[in-house]
């Protein structure tokens, strides 16, 4: 029993861990919640909650809001892992950079959009 609960704290732990990370990353970014939550698929509450720890993020949100950030999903769970500050460097002002983070933003649904579709496809 004491393994089990161990392991069900590990786990609670980690989920933590991303989603701070997750949200030190999008705030250091001067990405809104609602924004990376139209990019992602989910309502801003959900956003919310996954940055707070309080919903566990499904493997494919945790890619689509890692490519909308700008990282790699290894980079954001590993730093997430190891306590170590997010892998960010700001984004420089203009109008050319905020349409490259839209593009990312909408690459990023379009990729969940078809990840989803695929898998519907896949299934019985």
């Amino acid at each position: 029993m004491t393994d089990l609960i161990a392991a069900t704290a590990a786990i609670t732990n980690l989920y933590r861990a991303i989603g701070a990370h997750l949200a030190d990353t999008r705030q250091q970014r001067g990405i809104r919640q609602s924004d990376l939550a139209i990019a992602v698929g989910l309502t801003r509450a959900s956003v919310a909650n996954i940055e707070n720890g309080n919903q566990r993020i499904q493997i494919h949100t945790l890619i689509a809001a890692s490519q909308a950030l700008g990282m790699e999903p290894a980079d954001l769970i590993t730093r997430a892992l190891e306590g170590g500050e997010p892998l960010v460097q700001p984004l420089p002002g203009g109008q050319r950079e905020a349409a490259l983070l839209a593009r990312r933003l909408i690459a990023a649904r379009d990729h969940i959009d078809a990840l989803l579709a695929h898998l519907k496809d896949e299934q019985p």
